[in-house]
């Protein structure tokens, strides 16, 4: 009867300690859980230009859209950031050095960042922002709508693009018949894209003055070299580059009086450049942030995402500066 006692007293003991353990286990599973969603995600961003906290305004849109969404750098991000301020040749180097920082996912600007993002692994998920060229010419995916492999992104490429372009530019300067083209030859999308302007413009009877730009003191020179050649007006192609360069274009363009327009947003007419003409990426940039960054934050893989290009050129203008160059300013266009 006492071993049966004792038996009967050890059940009961462990009827209660069974649910003890069980609920310590619960608990220790949900504060496991909570810690692995509290941890911050380790995101490598790699600009092609501007810094960080204080950044070119492209990528200001893209941190303040996740922000707004719950997601922001030192509490539910950790970021990882590296800028090229403008030196594309640092590109590779500096995209190896953010993924041996082991970060969970990799958002890279300009096309030769995520060239050679796409380079240097095929197992990180890749976002990458403003490229300038088709990315499925670019070699960075096979499909625009079902992304092949690790990366997916925005891209600013229009295949009427230059068209519209050379539609505005023949606005400013009706009878255009001899054209500025600043780009980087270091630089394969301007290098492609250059192709692309000299035949657009071939059809329309424009001729083409190149004009080489990769760092800031060649662009005197070249606005001038292309003054000499009788070119009525400039544009400059889109990149981190360019981009980094604006200020000292819209210097060159104002003491040789010669109007050149930016393909390149951001604080170019603010700064005194006559105009900018081509797509809009800040926006894109915010676009890519909500609709491409949070699902990739939340689990998404860049497969299941396509990819978000844009559906027009606009143009904005510094009027002052443009009635200063006789320009002619079109009823349409946005004063900035």
């Amino acid at each position: 009867m006492k071993t049966i006692r004792n038996a009967r007293s050890r059940a009961k003991k462990l009827s209660y300690l069974v649910p003890a353990v069980a609920s310590a286990a619960i608990l220790v599973a949900c504060t496991g859980s909570l810690a692995t969603k509290s941890a911050p995600q380790r995101i490598g961003f790699v600009a092609g230009a501007g810094g960080f906290q204080k950044m070119a305004v492209t990528n200001q849109a893209f941190f303040d859209a996740l922000a707004e969404n719950g997601y922001s750098n030192g509490k539910t991000l950790d970021v990882v950031f590296r800028t090229a301020d403008g030196d594309m040749t640092r590109m590779p180097s500096l995209v190896k050095e953010v993924l041996n920082d082991r970060v969970d996912i990799l958002v890279v600007s300009s096309s030769p960042g995520c060239a050679a993002a796409k380079a240097a692994t095929t197992t990180v998920p890749v976002l990458c922002i403003s490229v300038q060229d088709d990315p499925v010419k670019a070699g960075l995916t096979a499909s625009l709508t079902n992304p092949t492999g690790n990366i997916v992104g925005v891209h600013s490429y229009l295949a009427d693009g230059i068209s519209q372009q050379l539609d505005w530019l023949s606005r400013f300067v009706p009878h255009l018949t001899t054209l500025a083209v600043l780009y980087n030859p270091q630089n394969a999308t301007h290098v492609r894209l250059l192709s692309e302007w000299t035949e657009f413009a071939g059809k329309r009877s424009i001729r083409i003055v190149q004009a080489p730009v990769v760092k800031a003191q060649d662009i005197d020179a070249a606005v001038k070299n292309a003054i000499h050649q009788n070119s009525q007006i400039g544009i400059g192609l889109l990149g981190a580059d360019t981009y980094a360069l604006r200020k000292d274009i819209a210097d060159s363009a104002s003491s040789n009086h010669f109007p050149i327009a930016m393909d390149t947003p951001g604080g170019y007419t603010q700064m005194g450049g006559v105009a900018t003409i081509g797509v809009d990426i800040v926006p894109l940039y915010r676009k890519g942030a909500l609709d491409l960054m949070v699902p990739m934050l939340q689990g998404k893989r860049p497969s299941d995402l396509a990819w978000i290009g844009p559906d027009k050129v606009s143009a904005k203008i510094n009027r002052t500066v443009a009635q200063s160059l006789g320009l002619t300013v079109p009823a349409n266009t946005v004063a900035e």
